[in-house]
């Protein structure tokens, strides 16, 4: 499968292995940029880098992954169709992770808003690449507070009104944590408004209460893994 490189390779796949419900019926993993890797000679580097891509065929071969792709600025994500368990242990193949090129979050979630659409019958060169907004909320105490204020609930709310700020939006999906730890948000929007996108998010109550955190980025993913038309 041809493998479009930018920080790392993006790759797209299904699979319709069983999932434990009590693990999340998907595991995300963000890639974030090991600011303290060592600093390796090039061919090193690029050694590490053919490998990782190698594995990432594999998993596309295996019918594991789901989508991979970068942020903008560094880092990226994988969306895998496998529990925790497995998830942790195909990342454990990877040379450039083995390697602590990254740092990684690996995180079993479930669909609160929208859908997963394999891309895997598809044909390839019709695959098109696009740029998502994505939004993480991220609880800041694993406090009784944090949990009982229930902020799938908040954000949900928070997103039925954003339809009515912003005409340019289209919230594609909300995916929430296991174990509360947040939700990832993934909208299609314009990237002129993204400003004014970071400051109504950032209005989501329980980030002004203090009690959770937020961040806003761009991601550069398969276009219809979100199911959008």
């Amino acid at each position: 499968m041809r493998l479009l490189v930018t920080f790392f390779a993006l790759v797209i796949v299904t699979s319709l292995s069983a999932q434990d419900p009590m693990q999340g019926r998907y595991t995300f993993v963000f890639l974030n940029t090991n600011e303290d890797r060592a600093e390796l000679p090039k061919e090193q580097v690029d050694s590490l880098q053919a490998g990782h891509m190698a594995n990432i065929n594999n998993l596309v071969k295996a019918r594991k992954m789901i989508a991979a792709g970068p942020f903008y600025g560094g880092g990226g994500i994988f969306l895998f169709d496998t529990n925790l368990q497995e998830t942790q242990a195909v990342l454990d193949t990877d040379p450039a992770i083995a390697a602590g090129r990254f740092k990684l979050e690996v995180l079993p979630f479930n669909m609160e808003i929208g859908k997963i659409c394999p891309l895997w019958d598809v044909p390839e060169e019709t695959i098109e690449m696009t740029t998502y907004f994505i939004i993480r909320y991220t609880n800041k105490f694993d406090s009784d507070g944090a949990y009982a204020a229930k902020t799938n609930r908040f954000t949900l709310g928070h997103l039925k009104k954003a339809k009515r700020e912003f005409k340019d939006i289209e919230i594609l999906s909300d995916m929430a944590f296991d174990g509360n730890k947040g939700q990832v948000v993934i909208f299609k929007g314009a990237e002129s408004s993204m400003k004014e996108y970071a400051s109504y998010f950032r209005k989501q109550k329980l980030v002004k209460d203090g009690i959770m955190d937020f961040y806003l980025r761009q991601l550069y993913f398969p276009k219809g893994v979100f199911c959008e038309k």
